[in-house]
Formats: structure tokens, sequence, C-alpha cells
């Protein structure tokens, strides 16, 4: 019996040393699922893109970014919520399923708060008013003038119901009084399709996807939502700056985690993609994708961001009247 108990304890002891090295091992230990809620080509699939080969670089492990789009991010989304907690599944969002989907969905299938863990707030990008070229309306007043004199006439774009484009139109059509038709879309780039065939003929959109095509003349910029101006569109004034109040100030992206991934990843996770935000190349390439610099935030900033971001859009959406009741 002490001879079993001695190879037992032995075999313990030996072990020790493995468990510690597993233990340390270093992260990532393999491939990194970046995870992004929607098709290829809208902000958050070409930020991903963008930070994902340095990534690769610093860690040495492919980062692999995935499209899971749909459902207006719940589907990448819920991805997180179910994968390990070891840290090689992450999720690089815009702010909708983050801070918009929990004020209007009931039966939403993820709690922000318990189930994800906030990792770093990448960048902010302004959200343009944009309209086909041939829409016989030249600056903000002859457009609301256009969509008054015939209500219902005119269809506008969105990449999903509850999304930010979604939203800022709604908050310009109760501003102005005007009307349009709503056609959500499962992306950017198919709405930016029917709206440069005219399909289409306006849509609020993030500049990642739409500031290349109004540089090549295929739709026209109108106005920036919210109330701070951008150098990206000079031309295209801020609704709030000139009394159509109500918009919001544009969009974000971030990185998220499962909630069951412990603090040290999240803390390296942090370090290495703020060490990459502070590169003057990336600075440049954000640049060029039209997207805003950001303070470095700390993890627990990030989650103080997010719960202020949760409170904005419940009384957006309260005053829309799609705020949901239970």
């Amino acid at each position: 019996m002490k001879r079993r108990s001695f190879i037992l304890g032995g075999a313990v002891a030996l072990g020790v040393p493995q468990i510690l090295r597993a233990q340390a091992a270093p992260y990532p230990g393999r491939p990194v699922r970046m995870v992004i809620p929607f098709a290829p080509g809208q902000g958050s699939d070409i930020l991903a893109r963008a930070i994902g080969q340095r990534l690769h670089a610093i860690w040495k492990q492919p980062v692999i970014v995935e499209n899971r789009a749909g459902a207006n991010g719940t589907i990448a989304v819920n991805e997180i919520v179910k994968s390990d907690g070891d840290g090689h599944t992450l999720l690089l969002t815009s702010n909708s399923p983050i801070v918009i989907n929990p004020n209007l969905y009931q039966d939403l299938s993820y709690d922000v708060q318990r189930d994800l863990k906030p990792v770093l707030l990448m960048s902010t990008t302004p959200v343009g008013l944009m309209v086909n070229p041939k829409l016989p309306a030249g600056n903000i007043d002859e457009l609301i003038a256009l969509l008054k004199a015939e209500p219902g006439k005119y269809s506008y774009g969105s990449i999903g119901v509850g999304s930010t484009s979604h939203l800022a139109m709604e908050t310009f059509k109760r501003a102005t009084g005007v009307d349009a038709v709503h056609v959500p879309y499962r992306g950017s780039s198919l709405a930016m399709n029917d709206l440069i065939s005219g399909t289409i003929q306006l849509m609020f959109d993030g500049l990642p996807s739409s500031l290349p095509l109004v540089k090549a003349g295929r739709i026209r910029s109108i106005a920036v939502s919210g109330s701070r101006p951008t150098d990206f569109l000079p031309d295209a004034p801020a609704l709030g700056a000139i009394g159509i109040e109500g918009t919001p100030d544009g969009g974000w992206y971030g990185v998220l985690a499962s909630s069951k991934v412990g603090d040290d990843i999240i803390g390296k996770l942090n370090e290495d993609l703020n060490t990459i935000l502070r590169e003057p190349d990336i600075k440049a390439q954000l640049t060029t994708l039209a997207m805003e610099p950001v303070q470095p935030m700390s993890p627990g900033e990030f989650g103080d961001f997010i719960q202020k971001q949760i409170g904005y859009w419940r009384d957006v959406t309260q005053s829309l009247g799609l705020y949901r009741t239970a």
C-alpha cells in the first residue's frame, strides 16, 4: 500500500511541472479566430484584416478573420459566448450588436455584461448621409424639401434593423418630418450596390465602406450624422451643427471576448492591441479607412464606455418607440 502511494505521489509530483508549464504556456498557443458580425467590406471587416496582419507578426500565430453575418450581429456574438474561455476566439464588432441590440430585442440570446468581456475600443468612425448621384437634391435643404414633397416615394437602405444606419435615418426622419421607406440589407456592400444603381435613393452609412464610393463619384455625400463635422467629408455639414438635432455621433469598433477568458489574457490582448494602434503605419491606415483614433483605454474603461453607450441608445430607441418593454 505504501509502495502504491509512493508511486502515485511520485506520478503527481512528476506531473506538477507539466501542469505549471501548461499554465505558463504563452498566449496565443494556436491560430486565433477573429469573428466579424457583418459581411465582408464593412468597417469591422476592413479593420479586422488590417489589425490581424499586425497581430500575426507579434504573436507568430495566424489570425483568421471569419464573417458571421446575420440577425444584426447576434449570430457572431453567440459564437463568442459559446466559445472556449482560452481567448482564441475574439469578436471585432461595430457598436450595434453590443449597445443597440440589448435595447431592441426582448429575447436577445446573450447578456453583454454577463457573457462578454471588453478588451479595447479600437476606433470611431463618422456616419454620412449618402444619396444616389442622380437624386435631384444637391444639399441637405433640397433633400428635405424633396422628401417632404413626395412622402414615401423614396427608399433608404440600412445594414439591418437596429443598426446605426437604420436608427440614424429614423432620428433624421423624426427631426425633419420627412418620410422614406426602409429597406434593410445584410451588409453595407449590398446596400451600396443598390444605392449606386438607384434601387434605393439614400442611406446613412459608415465612412469606411462609403467614402471610397464618394471619392469615385458613384454616390454623393449630403451631410454627416451627429454634431461633429469630419475632415473626411469637408463639404458635408454635421446635422447637429445646422439645427437638425438627435442623430447619433457616428459609430465605433471594439474587440471583446467571452466572459470565460481570464483577466491575464484580456490584459495581454489590450496591451498588444494598444501597441499596434500606436504604430504610425497603423494610424495612417486607419485614416485611409476613414476611422478616427481614440485615446487608449483599459478593459475596465472600455466596459464603462459600453455601459454609457447602452444608456444612450436606450434613450434613442425609447424616443423612437422601438424600446423593448421587458
